[in-house]
Parts: structure tokens; sequence; C-alpha cells
């Protein structure tokens, strides 16, 4: 019995040293306090829940659209984009439409070009691309798994 004892107390000290790991390694950088803000400051959890929930790719948006430009429909469903090949001229501005036709969030990231858009399930999503020099550039959904179960393409600049 004694060693029962002793088995459990060592699972419950490993466990409470692992969660107290985990919650320093939310929190940031060795020093960072807990505080206000923990949960969504840079490294805390927020960052956390924009990958699981989210996307991986933090920081990067898309300009609010331009009035007027030329519209790029985009459809996201069941792990694909139509089309996966963009065509845009180089050094214009195009408004890039993400139409989420699936049942989850997905986004747009081009990350080439400092470019992210995001839709929930059932919208629509517009932001403005200049494009960059004439090349290929690779397009993806950044919500994990998506991009490696197909859901990527190509922005072509000519």
């Amino acid at each position: 019995m004694r060693s029962r004892t002793l088995g459990l107390l060592l699972v419950v000290v490993g466990v409470v040293g692992l969660a107290l790991t985990w919650i320093g390694w939310a929190a940031g950088p060795p020093g960072a306090a807990l505080g206000p803000g923990w949960m969504t400051g840079p490294g805390g959890m927020g960052s956390m829940h924009a990958w699981m929930h989210g996307t991986g790719q933090v920081g990067l948006t898309a300009p609010a659209p331009v009035p007027g430009a030329r519209e790029v429909r985009i459809v996201a469903k069941d792990l694909s984009f139509s089309p996966s090949q963009v065509p845009v001229s180089a050094g214009g501005t195009v408004n890039l439409v993400l139409a989420n036709q699936g049942d989850v969030l997905h986004d747009l990231t081009i990350p080439a070009v400092g470019f992210r858009l995001e839709a929930p399930a059932g919208a629509t999503a517009t932001g403005a691309l200049t494009a960059p020099r004439p090349g290929s550039y690779e397009l993806f959904c950044s919500v994990p798994g998506h991009r490696e179960a197909g859901m990527s393409g190509t922005l072509v600049v000519t």
C-alpha cells in the first residue's frame, strides 16, 4: 500500500511540474510575469490560441480593400482553393476576395508578400494586394493541417 501511495504522489508531482513548465512557456521569456493580459500578450496564450484554433501566421495581415480595384475571387472549401493559381499583374493592386464556403475557419496566406486574409466559415473577407515583381509565390491556408492536406496554390505575377 505504501508503494502505491508513493507512486501516486510521484505522478501528481510530475503532472504539477509539467503544468508549471507549460505555464512558464506560455507566459513568454524567462522572467516574464503573469499579470493582466498574459493570455493575449506576445508569446502568451493568445499566440497559442491563434495557432490551435486559428492560424500559425501571427502578425501577417491584409491591407483594407482599395475602392475601384479589380477583384479576384478565391473560394476556400474542403481543404482546397479555387482557383489554385491566381494570376495578377506586377505592380498592380487587386482586391483578393476570400469566400469561405467550408465549415471551418480558413485563411489565404502569402508569406513572401506579407499577406494574410482570414474568413470564418461561411463568410467572405476582402483585402488589397499590390503584386510584387514577376514570379510565382506560394499561397496557402495557415490553419494547422490545412496546407499539409493540400490547401495551397500559387500567386502568378506577370
